[in-house]
């Protein structure tokens, strides 16, 4: 069940000395978190998701981020297979002098009844919502694990897990319920270690990274507001999610649509 946006103390949020890694820096929410961890003080390293359009777009950002004195590098994760994410990673850690962030933004859309949707794509659907952030999710905890120190973990997804659209979308649905319990049952599992996990279920669509553009169009007017929801507005809300330490959240699902995010 995805759960209202908790009250989040007043002030900015200073991620000062983090260090983050943003998987899927090109889509409309990991370009927007990525910056939100910059302006908040973190060096970011930026994930593309494909080494052609994606890196183009990772290295558009990494300039803003630069442009703000922040540390910034790019890589290419194929986020398909569990091996490479934990070399990435590793690469990452490695590279940034430590890890203390890590967001998962991969995303796929299938907006396809029931009927007339392929092995192939239920598998397409499945690989990129749901595997992509098990297998970043397991990583990255390894990694924070690893170190001794703790951290955050942000896995993006969507709302659609508590309610259908009209032209159907089960697959895609499934694949995000599936992402909310990992987040609930890792909770569990690693707070002895100090590591948050929390995911924010956007309930707008905007650009969708794999998806057609009626697809799109269908995602968007199943939102309440009707409207595409501003990219933008997820970096604060993303921000105080993945601050860590003492009393950090952790084990929420956050809903984040156009009508709830904090502008601030």
């Amino acid at each position: 069940m995805v759960t209202p946006r908790p009250e989040m103390p007043a002030g900015a949020v200073d991620l000062s000395g983090r260090k983050a890694m943003v998987v899927g820096v090109e889509t409309p929410a990991g370009a927007a978190i990525a910056l939100a961890y910059a302006r908040a003080g973190a060096d970011v390293a930026l994930c593309a998701l494909r080494a052609d359009e994606g890196v183009v777009t990772a290295k558009r950002i990494q300039k803003q981020i630069q442009a703000l004195g922040r540390g910034s590098s790019v890589y290419v994760m194929d986020v398909l297979l569990g091996r490479n994410v934990q070399v990435t990673t590793r690469q990452v850690t490695k590279e940034l002098g430590g890890l203390d962030i890590v967001a998962g933004c991969s995303h796929r859309l299938l907006a396809r009844p029931l009927a007339q949707t392929t092995d192939v794509e239920l598998q397409q659907v499945l690989a990129l919502n749901f595997n992509a952030q098990f297998f970043l999710a397991r990583s990255a905890a390894g990694e924070l694990v690893r170190q001794g120190r703790g951290g955050s973990i942000l896995l993006v997804t969507r709302a659609l897990d508590e309610r259908g659209i009209a032209g159907g979308a089960a697959a895609y649905s499934a694949a995000h319920a599936a992402v909310h319990a990992l987040v609930r049952a890792l909770a569990q599992e690693l707070a002895p270690q100090q590591v948050a996990i929390n995911a924010l279920a956007l309930d707008w669509e905007a650009a969708p990274a794999g998806g057609h553009d009626e697809q799109a169009a269908h995602a968007v007017g199943s939102a309440p507001a009707e409207r595409p929801g501003a990219a933008d507005a997820v970096g604060p809300l993303a921000v105080r999610l993945s601050r860590g330490g003492a009393g950090a959240v952790s084990g929420q699902v956050v809903a984040a649509d156009g009508d709830t995010l904090p502008r601030g």
